[in-house]
């Protein structure tokens, strides 16, 4: 059995992201949210487009929740350390740690809940077992994996 480990991507902060004096602003943040989401369920072999075709269930957000550290200013490169803190019977906790990609100074720490509901009525089912044997590699807690951090380029 392989290891646990987060999933790595990395994005730029965007002229669209920031205010004024270049800051990234506290909202542009879910953007880098969403990418990491997207990222993780595609290297876990779920990607967005396969989970589309086939809309027998919807993992809509339950909550979002994002801490901030650190600015990070147009064109920073960062890493989007991503990783599921807990797989419950029904939901996913996703955990996105934004970093400095060249300093690994931590920036932001998103955690969200996502539901698996059915399409008719949003009624709470199951986690497929495909979809938890997909996203078993990525399964660790918030401490494994930022005990890792220097190592995430």
């Amino acid at each position: 059995m392989t290891a646990s480990r987060p999933f790595v991507t990395h994005e730029r902060v965007r002229w669209a992201d920031v205010d004024l004096v270049a800051i990234m602003r506290f909202s542009a943040f879910t953007r880098l949210v969403e990418v990491a989401e997207q990222e993780l369920l595609r290297a876990a072999g779920l990607p967005y487009a396969t989970l589309f075709d086939n809309p027998r269930i919807w993992m809509p957000r339950r909550r979002l929740e994002i801490d901030y550290f650190a600015p990070a200013r147009l064109d920073d490169e960062l890493a989007l350390v991503t990783y599921v803190s807990r797989m419950g019977e029904t939901s996913l906790t996703l955990q996105v740690d934004i970093r400095h990609a060249t300093r690994t100074t931590l920036v932001a720490a998103a955690t969200m809940v996502v539901v698996c509901v059915t399409v008719e009525g949003f009624a709470k089912r199951p986690l497929p077992r495909s979809a938890r044997e997909s996203l078993a590699p990525f399964v660790m807690t918030v401490d494994e994996a930022r005990a890792g951090a220097p190592e995430i380029r």
